[in-house]
């Protein structure tokens, strides 16, 4: 039977165009922790900095000094509740989805 959790802990995995900007949204309601395999990245986001200006500086500093965490250690998302995964899904000469990126995370 499911028995939902009081205070969820989310995990957006893969903090590209879709997962940087659902991650700041839902840390307004919930602790989040951002994941991402691209270090360089996660240091980017975690000083405040987009460079794929794909959030908004403003909102993206005031979720990480609220309820949003980045990082690219899986033991960081361990405990979390609940797992968004937001990762590329590219096609390839036939139009069939590579299903790597999905299969990794």
């Amino acid at each position: 039977m499911f028995k939902p959790v009081e205070n969820p802990t989310l995990a957006v995995i893969g903090l590209g165009y879709v997962g940087l900007p659902l991650a700041i949204e839902f840390a307004k309601h919930y602790d989040v922790v951002g994941f991402d395999i691209d270090s360089a990245r996660v240091s980017e986001l975690a000083g405040g900095q987009d460079s794929t200006l794909e959030a908004d500086p403003e909102d993206l500093k005031a979720a990480l000094a609220n309820r949003l965490s980045v990082s690219d250690q899986t033991s960081d998302i361990a405990d979390c509740d609940v797992y968004f995964v937001t990762v590329p899904t590219p096609i390839d000469r036939a139009k069939s989805p590579d299903l790597g990126p999905l299969l990794g995370a």
